[in-house]
């Protein structure tokens, strides 16, 4: 190949290089015009959301919380037109005055309403701050007020505390002295109830003692009465046991209507031992009274293995049969059994007499108590008359 030939072919070479150098660079300008053009797309867009978000999150919520202030609420952005409407009037009014869209009149109108609020909250504000001022004052006035109050308050409980305790220490001293008191009392009291314990029993004792003695006595009495026989007639008995029945406690006597037997008289039973000796068995009382007989019931058996037997005899001091017994009273008979006037009517039923005087006829005299005094039986001690005491001689009376 010429020289000319390869230029040419080396021109050409450059030529075509330099084509597809200029095809690619116009290439790669055009990609970067792209690129470019999508990189401004895209951040248009993100201006435009951040718009929207703004005016979404930011501009809207302000624009509806003012006009909620207002007094124009609405939730949605959709309802702002309706709300600018509802100004429509107002805005018309002074559209011309302010020579200002209808829309922005309207958003003029709002803000002036809310500002209007906002002065009137700014001046319910500062009405609230001078309040809470006043009311720090006040409070602080009431803080000291409260401080004195609690340090006077403290001083009186304290006081009162102080007081309290001594109250406490002399009660608890009080309620000491009253415990050993109470103590010391009680103690006394056991003393006196043993002590009256003891005297009770002792008394006891002593009555049981006493009633012991008092019931020998009695025994020995009526032993005296049943053996004694210094006043007693007993030559002759005035009477007999007739067909006893021990079981039944019932027997009958050989005295009856005829020997002036009366209904309750009461008779000892006796037997003669040998040498004169006399032996007391027990004690009957008339039943009833026949002729000849009398029915009588064993009230009393001196020993049951000598029970009363037929053949038996009986005898009653105030009782006898062939002669009247004359007797005189001594003494008072306000407590005995029988009453003076009583024991009189009875010893003049069974044929005996009472005598108002002693005499040396009088068979013995019947004492009551206080009878020393008595003129009868002084006059008996000076006759040797025998006397004996009511309750032994009123016995054989009967009911």
């Amino acid at each position: 190949m010429s020289r000319a030939s390869r230029g040419i072919s080396i021109i050409w070479v450059i030529f075509a290089v330099t084509l597809a150098g200029a095809a690619a660079i116009t290439a790669f300008l055009q990609y970067l015009e792209v690129q470019t053009y999508k990189e401004w797309i895209k951040r248009a867009e993100e201006k435009r959301d951040a718009a929207e978000k703004e005016r979404k999150f930011t501009a809207f919520p302000q624009i509806k919380a003012i006009c909620h202030l207002c007094g124009w609420p609405f939730d949605q952005e959709s309802e702002i037109e309706s709300s600018i409407a509802l100004l429509k009037d107002r805005v018309d009014a002074k559209k011309t005055q302010y020579a200002l869209p209808g829309k922005a009149m309207a958003m003029w109108e709002i803000i002036h309403a809310a500002n209007i609020k906002k002065e009137t909250a700014r001046y319910r504000l500062d009405t609230a701050k001078q309040g809470q001022k006043n009311a720090q004052l006040n409070a602080q006035m009431s803080s000291t007020v409260i401080s004195d109050y609690t340090r006077i308050k403290d001083d009186e409980i304290s006081a009162l505390q102080t007081n309290l305790q001594k109250m406490t220490d002399l009660q608890t001293e009080d309620v000491r002295r009253y415990e050993l008191r109470k103590s010391n009392l009680e103690a006394e009291d056991r003393k006196l109830v043993d002590a009256r314990t003891a005297a009770e029993k002792q008394m006891k004792d002593e009555l049981l003692d006493l009633a012991n003695q008092y019931n020998r006595i009695e025994t020995q009495l009526k032993e005296l009465v049943k053996q004694e026989a210094v006043f007693f007639d007993l030559t002759v008995a005035q009477g007999k046991i007739v067909d006893p029945h021990q079981d039944e406690h019932y027997a009958f006597i050989t005295l009856g209507q005829g020997d002036r037997l009366v209904r309750g008289l009461k008779f000892m039973v006796f037997v003669r031992e040998a040498g004169g000796n006399v032996r007391w068995k027990g004690q009957v009382e008339v039943k009833d009274v026949y002729e000849r007989s009398a029915k009588v019931s064993i009230v009393e058996t001196a020993d049951r293995m000598d029970p009363i037997i037929n053949g038996d005899l009986i005898f009653n001091p105030l009782y006898n049969p062939r002669r009247p017994v004359k007797v005189a009273f001594a003494g008072d008979f306000a407590k005995t059994r029988y009453m003076k006037e009583a024991a009189t009517a009875r010893i003049r039923n069974i044929g005996s007499i009472v005598q108002d005087a002693v005499s040396d006829e009088t068979d013995f005299v019947i004492v009551g108590e206080s009878y020393q005094t008595d003129a009868n039986y002084e006059k008996a001690t000076g006759l040797s008359v025998p006397w004996r005491p009511a309750f032994e001689i009123f016995e054989f009376l009967g009911d």
